[in-house]
């Protein structure tokens, strides 16, 4: 049988031929709104006249991470920002220098006065709502969850006598629950998009300031279908959706922004690295996944997907790829593995096989290393008629990942190879590629038997999921769920390729 069902069928009953009505709640409490815009007026004033400012900009981000937490938060105001009064005060005291004077008038002397308003308020307007609500029935019975992105105080709140079970929303996907109410601590774009697809009780709440948004809108990916101001209220079965309301979007005043310049910040480390004319270089596009990392993936390979239901493997191009796919690869040397396989395939005449097509490799770096990659272009398609030998071409041709380009006979004629030597390289290159094709799909039925059955269990808890293989003599593998994946190309070192990335370095590699 290649792969396995969901372990919880009856669970996927539910989440998918249930009938489930989701309720988007405002939740008032002046202050916070003012606090959030005030917070984001700040972050677009020391992005436009301290963009040089490195220091200011970290503590910035720190300072502004600390106080939009209060918006996922249950805790009483004055309990959670005398908890962090130490970080709140060590940035008031930073940016009180003379030289952050205009910044301190105009966007900090402003928040220093709402945080000390909210520091006197004994309550929390979330649990205002609760209490609101279960009076009026809006929330009944034992079957009902809070779920938040926070550490957890207390396992239950009491809501006038009545105790609600409080968890972390990611444990609460692990447990394997379909409740009657479900109700999030936040907007639903506070939270992971799954929440928005999947709705995991009867009735799905999401609670949100007054000053966010809180509501789901068509994707961009309906943009010739729909308005941009059109609420999705037909394209989910049995699901019953309120208009919701408008407001500041939360992922795009606090979180879209940092991501955009770490990705920008690890394309440019990568692509400098790349400069030297020796340096082997692959196109790449660069793709967000789990946990905040970004992992570097060449367009010319395929990679491993995992179907989410059958836990079938296949083999798919880097320009078909989709966010939410499941990529599975080698923690160490990722791009080596096919190669091995395909090398215990061809048994005793693979090293042979490989020499001989180094031998055309070897003359066309040489080449380009004389004369330059443009110059080499340009006498492969003027003088050998060779048209496809573009610039971008030629650099994947020299690269490990290229065995056999569409004008092999051609390129080896124009390298002044003997009739022996191009009869010899191109049967080598066709036992190569075969022996490739075979090694993917060996590969693939491997990994499919030793996957968990409760993998998409452990990858909505821990965002990815990590085995051992023991047919690949102890190897690891990482799975990774694609978050984004850039519409731009990029050319990176071949050995820096498929690597997981954290915003500030590489976490795993060769």
């Amino acid at each position: 049988m290649p792969g396995y069902r969901r372990a919880n069928i009856s669970l996927a009953n539910e989440l998918f031929s249930s009938v489930t009505t989701v309720k988007f709640i405002k939740v008032e409490e002046e202050r916070i709104g003012q606090l959030m815009h005030a917070l984001k007026n700040l972050k677009t004033a020391v992005k436009t006249y301290y963009e040089y400012d490195e220091i200011l900009i970290e503590e910035t981000e720190l300072f502004i991470r600390v106080c939009r937490k209060i918006v996922g938060s249950i805790r009483n105001y004055s309990t959670y920002f005398k908890a962090n009064n130490e970080s709140i005060v060590k940035y008031f005291s930073f940016t009180k220098k003379a030289i952050y004077a205009d910044l301190f008038k105009k966007n900090i002397e402003p928040i220093i006065e709402l945080i000390k308003y909210l520091r006197k308020q004994d309550h929390n307007a979330y649990i205002d709502t609760l209490k609101r609500m279960q009076i009026s029935n809006d929330i009944t019975g034992d079957n009902t969850y809070l779920l938040t992105k926070q550490k957890i105080v207390d396992e239950y709140i009491e809501i006038n006598e009545w105790k609600i079970k409080v968890m972390i929303d990611k444990d609460f996907v692990e447990a394997g629950i379909y409740a009657d109410h479900v109700i999030f601590l936040g907007t639903s774009s506070y939270f992971d998009r799954k929440f928005s697809e999947i709705f995991y009780g009867k009735n799905t709440i999401f609670l949100g300031y007054s000053c966010f948004e809180n509501r789901l809108i068509k994707r961009k990916s309906f943009s010739n279908l729909m308005s941009q101001n059109d609420s999705i209220n037909t394209i989910y079965k049995n699901v019953n959706l309120e208009q919701g309301f408008e407001g500041i979007d939360y992922r795009d005043a606090f979180l879209i922004k940092n991501e955009k310049k770490s990705e920008e910040a690890i394309i440019s480390q990568f692509e400098n690295a790349a400069n030297d004319a020796l340096t082997e270089k692959v196109e790449v596009k660069l793709a967000a996944i789990s946990n905040n990392n970004y992992i570097f993936l060449p367009i010319r390979q395929k990679v491993n997907v995992i179907d989410r239901e059958s836990l079938k493997i296949t083999q798919e191009k880097v320009r078909d790829l989709s966010i939410g796919d499941l990529l599975v690869f080698r923690t160490q040397n990722a791009s080596g593995l096919v190669r091995e396989v395909a090398d215990k395939i061809m048994g005793a005449n693979a090293g042979e096989y490989r020499e001989n097509v180094e031998k055309w490799k070897k003359k066309l770096r040489f080449n380009v290393r004389r004369k330059g990659i443009e110059t080499v272009s340009r006498i492969l398609k003027k003088r050998y008629g060779i048209e496809v030998a573009k610039e971008n071409n030629v650099k994947n041709w020299i690269g490990s990942y290229s065995i056999k380009p569409s004008c092999l006979n051609e390129l080896l004629e124009a390298l002044n190879f003997d009739l022996k030597d191009i009869q010899e390289i191109i049967n080598s290159t066709d036992k190569i590629v075969s022996a490739h094709i075979s090694a993917g799909h060996q590969i693939s039925h491997v990994l499919m038997n030793e996957l968990d059955k409760n993998l998409e269990s452990l990858i909505d808890e821990n965002g990815f999921y990590t085995f051992e293989s023991k047919e690949f003599e102890g190897a690891t593998f990482n799975i990774e769920e694609v978050k984004k994946i850039s519409k731009q190309t990029y050319s990176i070192p071949e050995n820096e390729a498929l690597k997981i990335i954290k915003r500030r370095g590489v976490v795993y590699g060769n």
